[in-house]
């Protein structure tokens, strides 16, 4: 089998380097390690959705914690033999004969193929108070929290070009919805909204006003207050790591492009969730981690093939 030692040169040698400890990544690690693949997990930190309090739209998970969602993970990798490592990846390289020379912050691997999980990065408008407002008041994804806010007033900005976008879907979970931005709309965009009864301002989000823990308000550089109880923020994504860039190709944000299959242009090298596809739920970076993992395997054999013909 491909994952036993034959030689001591093979020692440090895995299957699959996973870099990534989220969904994505623990999701090709458990189908990776079933199929009998030396299986290193690389968990460089807190995940995205680290902030949030519970978990929604997952079914079998609806109202899990994060930690507990993570620590189930971990656990059912460890048990078919996955090596997970409390590292960061700082590099990898592509060597001649085809393998990778992974460094973690603690040591080197070398594997034979690379799956990135890595995820992305919400870049937040620099409004004071927003960040710390995450997960309370301040939301990214109506999908996954629009239905604990239901019935508020809520406020949109962020992204002009997602906004109208974002203000039409909000309307699923309130009938109180205004889009606030300095962005000048076109006369269509502004007659959709209103048929779909969301309210614009044209301004900017300068500031939240709060009473306690609770959210009364935006504040606006003309000195306006919009009341509002929850706000959903139109945010640009950047890639979380870099490392797709130095190993294969990416698009403007620095996220790998990627087939059907999860396949970059380098052969070897796979792209899953939020390292890929911006808009994945949970689920949805789950899935990919699970999808790809047969065309891994199938590579593993296929490569494992050629070198027994070279030998």
């Amino acid at each position: 089998m491909m994952n036993r030692k034959t030689s001591k040169d093979h020692d440090d040698i895995f299957d699959v380097a996973v870099v990534g400890a989220g969904a994505a990544g623990l999701s090709a690690a458990l189908f990776l390690t079933r199929a009998r693949r030396r299986t290193v997990v690389y968990d460089g930190g807190p995940v995205r959705n680290s902030m949030i309090v519970k978990i929604h739209e997952y079914l079998g998970y609806e109202g899990s914690t994060p930690a507990e969602f993570l620590e189930r993970g971990r656990s059912e990798v460890i048990s078919y033999g996955g090596d997970i490592r409390s590292e960061t990846v700082l590099k990898i390289e592509a060597r001649p004969d085809g393998l990778f020379d992974v460094w973690g912050s603690k040591m080197k691997i070398t594997a034979r193929a690379v799956v990135l999980a890595t995820g992305l990065v919400d870049v937040l408008p620099m409004v004071p108070g927003l960040k710390e407002g995450l997960g309370k008041y301040v939301h990214l994804c109506p999908c996954f929290s629009g239905y604990e806010v239901r019935d508020k007033p809520f406020v949109a900005f962020g992204l002009p070009e997602r906004l109208a976008q974002l203000g039409k879907f909000l309307t699923a979970w309130s009938s109180s919805v205004t889009v606030v931005s300095p962005h000048e709309f076109d006369s269509e965009t502004l007659t959709r909204l209103d048929g779909f009864g969301v309210k614009t301002v044209q301004d900017e989000v300068t500031g939240l006003v709060t009473e306690g823990d609770q959210l009364v308000s935006i504040a606006t550089a003309s000195g306006m207050q919009v009341p509002c109880e929850a706000v959903f923020v139109a945010a640009p994504f950047k890639a979380a790591s870099e490392l797709a860039a130095s190993l294969c190709e990416v698009d403007e944000a620095g996220f790998a492009i990627t087939d059907t299959y999860g396949r970059t242009s380098r052969p070897g090298v796979w792209a899953i969730g939020n390292a890929t596809d911006q808009l994945a739920h949970l689920v949805h970076s789950a899935a990919s981690g699970a999808n790809i993992g047969p065309w891994v395997v199938d590579y593993l054999l296929e490569t494992s093939l050629n070198s027994k013909k070279k030998e």
